[in-house]
């Protein structure tokens, strides 16, 4: 059980084995008097008459309305279950699991003005595989309000979670836990839906996921390399060390990892950029990626909230203070960038793909056909990756750059960070189907090479044979494409990778 007794204490590690793992959690009782002990504070203050938003006014362009005493519970409650609008497919279980955890974690900062009560119940609720549907719909409010609505009306007994494969209404779930629903108090319903917990919850998902497509990409460039008899001097960590980049030198360790020296080290005839530029490319992506992570550790420890009651501190007085820290700006950037960095791979790979089965340059079979002419081999597979990259090139435009009036102008600028991610996470998906299909051209080209590869890369072989047959005739492949596509989700085929959980189903049929 990891035990929370500071509310800063979150790390990426710390973090996926809750998110992931499901490893208990408990909250430290000093923190939560701490916690209790700032919301007291926080009363007191409201005591004395003062005007707060969302509290005893209303929201957005309606602040200036008085919300009476009396109504103030039945208030915040509306504040929580009124906003769950969204339809759409289900965010993943480490990222629903994620955004609770980061909700729980804020509110330790005391900042919130919540009591210690809700911060148990969250904490009860992530221990006992508490799991709300939450619809991955697109929304123009600023801030996280709509999926973190979904969510968290689960708490009070609205909305569905998810039981085995089934949904049930959230009030017969908290009952067959023997729990009573979760009764809001001042300020509560608005902390719930407030904050930015979606976005980092989405980044860690999306940032294992692309840093696992990238190793399997190098991969597949390992295995280019060989087949093709390609000379292997531009992947000689000197080049590396010439440019200076982490995330190149990086890779060209990668490649003298996988090649194990095999690979031809004389001055063979130029390759095509295409192939040339793996470090360059695959090293930038990377690059991004720990930007993303850099971000994602600070994100961890942030509270988010707004308003937040802070004491008096440096001359600044006590009292509830708005913020924009809700503006989850820089996560968003750095996922449109992740989205550009993923469809330059895809477009490396689907280049390397379309060599791969020209015989000027593989000086294998055309098309990787067994008898070319009356067999048209594996040239389909091209055109397949060919649509997957023109896609992700169409899904790679940023959507941080998108803003636009909503609450009758109190809400007039939008991180679309969902909109963000969800875009990556289709690029990513593409990613995934384009390696699974430049890997079954790559068993086809072992087959007709007769290359002796490394250690590494023979194994990698030898999984891919185990779930596709040498194409020895022309014969439908999307079973055999597949097939690939699992087995790069299963995390065998590069084991050094970092497994993740989508977003997403396995490739339609």
């Amino acid at each position: 059980m990891i035990v929370l007794d500071r509310h800063d204490q979150l790390d990426l590690e710390l973090y996926r084995r809750i998110a992931f793992e499901h490893e208990a959690v408990a909250v430290a009782p000093a923190l939560l008097d701490t916690v209790d002990q700032r919301r007291t504070a926080m009363l007191a203050h409201l005591a004395g008459g003062t005007r707060a938003y969302g509290i005893n006014t209303g929201l957005g362009y309606l602040a200036d309305r008085t919300v009476e005493s009396t109504d103030q519970a039945a208030f915040q409650r509306s504040i929580l279950v009124g906003r769950a609008a969204a339809l759409g497919p289900a965010l993943s279980e480490p990222v629903v699991r994620g955004v609770m955890l980061l909700r729980l974690t804020g509110f330790l900062s005391g900042d919130a003005g919540v009591s210690g009560e809700l911060c148990r119940f969250i904490a009860n609720r992530l221990n006992d595989g508490w799991l709300p549907v939450v619809p991955a719909g697109i929304s123009g409010a600023a801030g996280e309000t709509v999926p973190l609505a979904h969510l968290f009306q689960t708490l009070v007994g609205e909305g569905g979670v998810r039981v085995g494969a089934d949904v049930v209404a959230a009030s017969e779930a908290l009952a067959e836990r023997s729990v009573t629903p979760y009764e809001l108090g001042a300020k509560e319903g608005l902390a719930l839906i407030n904050g930015a917990p979606v976005a980092p919850a989405l980044g860690v998902s999306l940032a294992l996921r692309a840093e696992a497509m990238v190793e399997h990409a190098t991969l597949a460039g390992a295995l280019t390399i060989m087949l093709t008899r390609s000379s292997a001097r531009p992947y000689c960590a000197r080049v590396g060390r010439l440019k200076g980049d982490p995330g190149q030198q990086r890779v060209h360790h990668r490649l003298g990892e996988l090649l194990d020296g095999q690979a031809r080290l004389d001055n063979a005839f130029q390759a095509p950029v295409s192939l040339r530029v793996i470090p360059q490319v695959h090293g930038a992506a990377l690059d991004l990626l720990d930007h993303l992570y850099t971000q994602l550790a600070r994100e961890l420890r942030a509270v988010t909230d707004s308003p937040v009651f802070l004491p008096a501190q440096d001359g600044e007085p006590e009292g509830l203070y708005p913020t924009g820290n809700f503006h989850a700006q820089a996560i968003t950037l750095l996922l449109d960038a992740l989205a550009v960095g993923c469809t330059q791979v895809l477009n490396l790979a689907e280049k390397r793909l379309h060599r791969l089965l020209d015989s000027r340059f593989s000086h294998l079979p055309d098309q990787l056909a067994r008898h070319p002419g009356p067999q048209s081999g594996l040239v389909v597979l091209h055109k397949q990756v060919l649509g997957l990259a023109a896609e992700a090139r169409t899904l790679a435009a940023p959507a941080a750059v998108h803003a636009a009036d909503a609450s009758t102008g109190q809400e007039d600028f939008q991180a679309y960070t969902l909109l963000s991610a969800l875009e990556l996470e289709r690029i990513l998906a593409h990613l995934q189907l384009g390696l699974a299909y430049e890997l079954v051209a790559l068993l086809q080209a072992s087959a007709l090479g007769g290359v002796d590869l490394p250690a590494r890369l023979e194994r990698a072989m030898a999984q891919l044979a185990d779930v596709v047959a040498e194409m020895r005739e022309d014969r439908p492949l999307a079973e055999d494409v597949r097939r690939v596509f699992e087995l790069i989700g299963s995390g065998n085929l590069v084991p050094e990778a970092p497994r993740w959980t989508s977003l997403v189903a396995a490739p339609e049929s």
